[in-house]
């Protein structure tokens, strides 16, 4: 109900114009006195404690000094909080507008007085405001602001409705007649229990923290009874007890971030008077950090070195949170099994990459062979793994000077002046049951084995005659595997006379039948009688063809000052040795005058399809002489494949041409002189001196010194198995035998890759599509027992973020389909101009690492995808 005073119309317009809001629609007293009482908003307010809301205008009157002016308030005595009912004194009035809160002037000082007294009922209270002391009648007024008094009158207890009695005046005596006022109840507003509680930390990004980063939790909670903050505070103390205090608990804790972390805050807050049990609430702070393994990687290449070998040591490091109190430091075990520190440069502007190698010990016993980066309390560690030659003993036989060995068959053959002696090594564990790879068979002893020699063709040749030794027992003078069956040996089964041609005999051997084609003649000079000579004979294959040189010299060349060294080679089709025809063909190129000196040429091959390169290495000099095809053998070769046809084929081969050999990077002096110290062997591509501790890598043209725990020394031989399962076998002088399973030629050579189609698909048990997006067109190497196929790209523009600055750029979005084994590698792509490198490591059980690359707008994605059965 609302009521008004019976005022001028000026007078009310004024007051309404004045009037500020408290919100609501509030009750307003109405009289029709003739001095009425002033325009008051009132109304109960609920909370702890409720309270009675006046808000009385300013005075308004004539122009002139204010008079006085008096606004008395009756209303019950028990509606009032008890500190404003005091005991009595002197003071008829006494002024409770010194009570705290009771009395609130926005501006200066009050010019009103605000005052309490006894009423006649004394179960009535007299509230009275004036401008100027009550209790002093000849006081003069106080000037007026225009401004409205705000009186807040704390009451007893709840929150109903009240009725009070307004009078106004200019003192006490002249008071109007009282006129009701209503004061209504503010409903209880609804406080939700979540807004009483107040929990965070004071930075900006709780969720991408550097580690150790000191951070304030801080909470303030209204209406507490009790709260409980939990987390990883402290070790001793993971559930902190907070007490109120006037009925809040409020407070901080300071804590590291060093990892994942939430913190929970629980409070029970008391009820309200419609509910007065408690409310629990409970809030949750998390912190993370950034991961330094989210910001940097590392790789090692080789995944796997011999003892004494090589490793390769990649880091990426991102742009690092700015963090004084850590740094980038790399961590290794050094050749003499210390462990070494290097710091690392990073910024937390920019990226920054690098690499380094070191050699691991040569006996490495339980040395460390962890590779970390370090960056405060965290790490990144990468392994590699230390492959040992496996002893099996040592051969009882008498072997004589060993001249080669070789794998095809399943057997090892083994090539001596003694004859040819067979090792049942197994010709790969292949995969067995689950999916899970067999372990190579062992390095029995050789033993003698009767092989069989075929029948000789009509044609005939020379030294086609009856009644000669078996091939087995006779002089074995070069040994080379031409396929995964058969080897090619050069044997002395007759002993020339003085004067004769000097021939040896080429055969074809199947050691797992047995069996020998019935050897060719090869006329390679006449034998001098008087000279103790050395004829030197070695076998390679070159698209197909079968090549031999000799180089025939004198045996001691160290006291020999006019060494008559010669070099003669040949070559021969298969075809031709199958005829048993003359079908052998001088080689100028093997031959040339331009091979100086004349004799210590080591002979090496099997590069790439067909054996696509043929290399000698001088132990002299060092010289490296480079030997391929001729542009249209290779043509030929090519038209001939495509056309299916596999008399072309063979006939192609028997038309090679070899062409002049061009210089390749030398070996050097003193490496080159121990090249007699050890084999030297083409394994899987990569051309390993097993003596010189070196190996070539013919991708870069370079040799590369190494480790290779075994050289074997002087008189000893090595070969080189390198389908299912690769490994590799040395037989030293002294008949000792040793192997060593070689995963991939990056054990020898770390940046050799494989190109092509892989060799053994058994082992591709894992799939995935990769989505490689670059600025431009990227050419990926990998290992050889991994496929990469092309299978679609297009173009689309990015947003790339690079030093703080996104911008939009146009990338090409090459598809791949990745086959690969269930173990270690790296793919690693390099764009034409060199400018652009990336390597995603597979770390094992489709686990991929993050993408390394010099571009930061290039992205890797690699999906797992179904392989299909086979």
């Amino acid at each position: 109900m609302t009521y008004r005073t019976r005022f001028s119309t000026l007078l009310a317009a004024a007051l309404l114009a004045v009037l500020p809001g408290l919100g609501g629609a509030p009750a307003t007293a109405q009289s029709p006195a003739q001095l009425p009482p002033p325009l008051i908003e009132a109304r109960v307010v609920p909370g702890s404690p409720a309270t009675l809301q006046l808000v009385v205008p300013p005075q308004l009157g004539a122009d002139g000094p204010p008079g006085p002016r008096v606004v008395q308030i009756l209303l019950d005595r028990d509606s009032l909080a008890d500190d404003l009912i005091r005991d009595p004194s002197d003071d008829l009035w006494q002024d409770i507008g010194s009570v705290k809160a009771v009395l609130r002037d926005p501006v200066g000082d009050p010019p009103w007085f605000l005052m309490r007294s006894d009423a006649a009922d004394p179960k009535k209270v007299r509230i009275g405001i004036a401008n100027y002391d009550l209790n002093q009648s000849d006081a003069g007024p106080l000037s007026p602001v225009g401004s409205a008094l705000r009186i807040f009158l704390p009451l007893r207890a709840g929150d109903k409705d009240l009725t009070l009695e307004v009078s106004a005046g200019a003192s006490i005596d002249t008071l109007s007649a009282p006129i009701p006022l209503e004061a209504p109840a503010q409903p209880s507003p609804v406080v939700d229990p979540e807004a009483k509680v107040a929990f965070g930390v004071d930075v900006a990004a709780p969720n991408a923290l550097a580690i150790g980063t000191p951070v304030t939790l801080s909470w303030s909670i209204a209406d507490c009874v009790q709260a409980t903050l939990s987390g990883p505070i402290d070790v001793r103390q993971p559930v902190l007890a907070l007490k109120p205090s006037n009925g809040v608990c409020a407070g901080s804790k300071k804590v590291l971030a060093l990892g994942s972390a939430t913190y929970q805050l629980t409070a029970e807050l008391s009820g309200g008077p419609d509910s007065p049990a408690s409310v629990v609430v409970t809030r949750t702070v998390g912190l993370d950090v950034v991961r330094f393994e989210n910001l940097a990687n590392l790789t090692l290449t080789p995944p796997s070195v011999l003892p004494g070998g090589r490793v390769r040591a990649r880091w990426y490091i991102s742009e690092l949170p700015a963090d004084d109190r850590r740094e980038a430091v790399l961590s290794w075990t050094d050749a003499d099994g210390n462990r070494r520190l290097q710091r690392l440069r990073a910024s937390a502007s920019q990226t920054t990459s690098g690499e380094m190698s070191f050699a691991v010990p040569l006996r490495p016993g339980e040395a460390d062979t962890a590779v970390r980066l370090h960056y405060g309390e965290e790490t990144i560690e990468r392994s590699f793994a230390v492959e040992r030659w496996q002893v099996a003993g040592r051969s009882s036989l008498e072997t004589g000077r060993l001249h080669g060995m070789a794998f095809a068959g399943g057997r090892l053959v083994l090539c001596s002046e003694k004859g040819l002696f067979l090792s049942d090594v197994g010709a790969g564990g292949g995969i067995g049951p689950g999916g899970i790879g067999k372990v190579n068979d062992p390095f029995p002893d050789f033993a003698r084995v009767p092989i069989a020699i075929g029948e000789r063709p009509a044609a005939g040749g020379p030294g086609a005659t009856a009644g000669r030794p078996s091939i087995e027992q006779a002089p074995c003078l070069a040994v080379r595997a031409i396929d995964a069956e058969r080897v090619a040996a050069l044997v002395q089964i007759e002993k020339p006379a003085a004067g004769s041609p000097g021939y040896a005999e080429l055969t074809l051997l199947s050691p797992a039948k047995q069996l020998a084609s019935y050897p060719v003649t090869l006329a390679d000079g006449p034998v001098d009688p008087g000279a103790a000579q050395l004829r030197d004979y070695q076998i390679g294959m070159l698209r197909g063809r079968i090549m031999v040189q000799v180089q025939i010299g004198p045996r001691d060349r160290t006291t020999d000052l006019n060494p008559r060294s010669s070099i003669k080679a040949f070559s021969i089709g298969e075809g031709d040795i199958r005829a048993s025809t003359a079908g052998w063909r001088a080689e100028p190129a093997l031959a040339t005058d331009e091979l100086s000196p004349r004799y210590g040429w080591y002979l090496a091959d099997g590069f790439g399809a067909d054996n696509a390169a043929l290399f000698l290495v001088n132990a002299i000099t060092g010289a490296t002489a480079r030997y391929e095809a001729s542009t249209a053998s290779i043509q030929g070769l090519d038209e001939a494949r495509a056309s299916g046809s596999p008399v072309r084929l063979a006939a192609a081969r028997e038309a090679v041409e070899i062409d002049f050999p061009t210089s390749a990077r030398p070996l050097g002096k003193v490496q080159a002189g121990a090249l007699a110290d050890g084999p030297l062997l083409n394994v899987g591509g990569v051309l390993v001196a097993f003596g010189a501790g070196a190996a070539y890598n013919p991708q870069t043209n370079e040799w590369q010194p190494g480790s290779f725990g075994e050289a074997g020394g002087k008189g000893s031989v090595a070969a080189y198995r390198g389908d299912n399962e690769p490994r590799l076998w040395l037989m030293k002088a002294n008949g000792e035998r040793l192997s060593l399973p070689v995963e991939s030629p990056r054990l020898f050579v770390a940046d050799y890759f494989e190109n092509g189609r892989a060799a053994s698909l058994p082992y591709l048990v894992l799939g995935a599509r990769v989505t490689v997006r670059s600025r431009e067109a990227l050419k990926w190497r990998t290992d050889r027992r991994t496929r990469l196929v092309d299978k679609a790209a297009g173009q689309e523009t990015v947003e790339c973020t690079a030093k703080g600055v996104t911008r939009s750029v146009p990338m090409v979005v090459s598809t791949y389909e990745l086959l690969y084994p269930d173990r270690g590698f790296d793919l690693i792509g390099v764009s034409a101009d060199g400018r652009t490198s990336v390597s995603k490591a597979h770390k094992g059980k489709g686990s991929w690492d993050v993408t390394v690359s010099s571009d930061p707008c290039v992205t890797v994605r690699v999906e797992p995808v179904a392989v299909p059965s086979r």
